[in-house]
């Protein structure tokens, strides 16, 4: 292990009381000594505290500013050259940061991403393979997800970090900014590192009215389609879909 390797887990929560003691617990089982993690509160109603044994962890609150914000400020106050996404409802496997952080070091290009797994579902076994994913696959659907991405911080602060003013699809206007500006390369692993919260009665995703949604995802792409290239096979997709053939 050395200092190269460090990685900063950041999280972002407003009123995730529910899932803290999990959460604490998670962070205490895969930091290495050399890891550290930061966490902003978001204007939580109850103001987070942190256990008294988890010396890796620095807390910072704040008046409710938003997710977007939030993220850009947990990571500019990251004091490692690595940084590793988790959700408050989500957790983290003992052997995610060191697999992340190797592949980082090799490839500092890279948004590093895992596949998951959903809570209680039996683990599949699976090879340990990258795969690169274009940039363009993003404007069919996004199958990335959020809390397995890892990253160098120096690709966040080449795309300008997080948008502030979006109200949703905050991690997909990301990515897609700093493929078309850090030159970012998106990667996914096969094996599940992380275990996801899909239950929608406590996922923020599935509180955000459809509308909002929509207009909101439509602007990302829209956004960044000029820098992003689709690659032939996915615009004969796009042509077959727009026709109505084979869909």
């Amino acid at each position: 292990m050395t200092q190269d390797d460090a990685i900063t887990v950041i999280t972002t929560v407003r009123n995730g009381d529910a899932f803290l003691d999990r959460y604490f617990a998670n962070l205490s089982d895969i930091l290495r000594p050399q890891d550290c993690a930061v966490i902003v509160d978001d204007g939580s109603t109850n103001p987070i505290v942190l256990p008294d044994g988890l010396k890796q962890a620095r807390l910072i609150r704040s008046n409710p500013i938003g997710r977007g914000a939030a993220l850009n400020l947990a990571i500019s106050q990251a004091t490692t050259n690595l940084t590793a996404i988790q959700d408050i409802d989500d957790f983290s496997h003992p052997n995610r940061l060191p697999i992340q952080a190797g592949i980082l070091l090799a490839h500092p290009h890279v948004l590093a991403f895992t596949a998951g797994q959903k809570i209680q579902a039996q683990a599949k076994t699976c090879r340990n393979q990258w795969h690169e994913i274009p940039a363009a696959r993003l404007y069919r659907s996004n199958p990335l997800h959020h809390s397995s991405l890892a990253f160098h911080r120096d690709i966040w602060q080449q795309a300008g970090g997080y948008d502030p003013d979006l109200p949703c699809c905050i991690d997909l206007d990301f990515y897609l900014r700093a493929a078309r500006i850090a030159g970012a390369a998106i990667w996914r692993l096969d094996q599940p590192l992380i275990t996801r919260n899909t239950d929608p009665a406590t996922r923020h995703f599935a509180s955000i009215q459809t509308t909002i949604y929509r207009d909101t995802l439509h602007h990302v792409l829209a956004r960044h389609r000029k820098g992003i290239v689709p690659p032939i096979w996915m615009r004969l997709f796009d042509l077959k879909r727009a026709l109505g053939i084979g869909i």
